[in-house]
Order: structure tokens, then sequence, then C-alpha cells
């Protein structure tokens, strides 16, 4: 039997090698098309093109340094069709030859589809 939160744990780093690598089209392939990502302290992206567009903004923003998600916690419904994950994020920007970042907690839902795993949900709150 396959340890379908190990293969989340896997997509979650594929998704953060897709935003070191500045691939917006990598990064949102792990969302579903009807994705919603709360913004820690912004707003909220609905859909794959809004995620993809914000994406290829902030990757193009002098300085962007990415983003690292670490889960802690990754919990499959026992339907195996569902999952949820927990854990912290970190931003870095490179300003004035400075680093700076931004870091938090965050939780995502993943939904089991056709084509394998895909984020239904996110929601990032700074610390």
């Amino acid at each position: 039997m396959v340890d379908q939160s190990a293969t989340i744990r896997a997509l979650r780093r594929q998704s953060n090698a897709a935003i070191a690598s500045l691939d917006a089209n990598y990064v949102v392939s792990f969302m579903s098309d009807d994705i919603e990502v709360q913004v820690a302290g912004g707003a909220v992206l609905r859909g794959r093109s809004a995620n993809l567009e914000a994406w290829e903004t902030q990757m193009n923003e002098k300085g962007f340094g990415g983003y690292v998600r670490s889960p802690e916690i990754v919990h499959v419904a026992a339907d195996g069709r569902t999952a949820t994950e927990r854990g912290n994020w970190v931003g870095r920007w490179r300003v004035g030859g400075r680093t700076r970042e931004q870091q938090g907690r965050y939780t995502a839902e993943w939904r089991l589809g056709a084509m394998g795993w895909e984020i239904a949900r996110e929601t990032y709150t700074p610390t």
C-alpha cells in the first residue's frame, strides 16, 4: 500500500523546487483549476490563472528569493481522497544587500483527482 502522506510530502518538495527554479507554470501544476490561496496578510487568489499571474509577477521582482513550505503534519482522510497539510513557511527577498524574511504558518487542503494529488486550498498566515 502506498503511503499517501509521503506522496504529498514529496509533491511539496517538488513544489518548493519549482519556486526555487522560478518556474511559475510548474508551481501551479500542483494546483487544482479552482484553487483558492489566501495570501499572508493579503488577498484571496481564486483559480489557477490568477495564481499563475501572481507567481509570475512575484518571480520577476528584483531580489525575490523564493518560498519554502515545510510540512509538519500531513493527514490523509479515511476515504483516501482528501488530505490536510500543516506546517511553516518562509519567504526571502534580497533588498539593499540584505536578506529580508517573512514567515508564518500554512494549511493546505489536497484532493485526489484523476491526475493525482492536487492542492485545492492554501491559507498562509504571517507570524
